[in-house]
């Protein structure tokens, strides 16, 4: 859905999954960090070109390329949204790997009783916690 106000347009882009309005950068590390395997996480980059190639043909697409913003500020909103990306994977990312013989009711888990961790997101979250660290996307006192 686009609207024009004072020759200024605006796009909103819905995604009836998790519906709420954001940007690319919160789209991309929401993707990145529940939706790949960890192997391709590593190359990451590769999957920002793709998806900044494919939104950029969409706004050119829709007569509306300038809106579009630069592969470089993309990266930068990215960095900038890290700590969400960490929050997603550290916690949805629990979810998208559960163990199919151990599926926690999540009314349970919501009168605090402990979570169970499946083995494959054990071993994804020992491989992300310290490129999160890397980054600087764990350090929340300085957010």
């Amino acid at each position: 859905m686009y609207i024009t106000i004072h020759s200024f347009t605006y796009f909103r882009f819905d995604d009836y999954q998790m519906c709420h309005f954001t940007n690319a950068a919160q789209d991309l590390q929401y993707f990145l960090h529940t939706s790949p395997s960890i192997n391709l996480l590593e190359k990451h980059s590769v999957l920002v070109e793709e998806y900044y190639n494919t939104l950029h043909s969409t706004f050119t697409l829709l007569g509306c390329a300038e809106l579009c913003p630069s592969l470089q500020k993309l990266h930068k909103q990215l960095d900038k949204l890290g700590r969400f990306g960490a929050l997603i994977a550290c916690r949805g990312l629990s979810f998208m790997l559960a163990d199919e013989n151990n599926i926690q009711d999540l009314e349970v888990l919501k009168e605090g009783h402990s979570a169970h961790f499946s083995e494959r997101y054990k071993d994804a979250i020992k491989t992300l916690l310290p490129l999160f660290e890397q980054k600087g996307w764990l350090d929340f006192e300085t957010a």
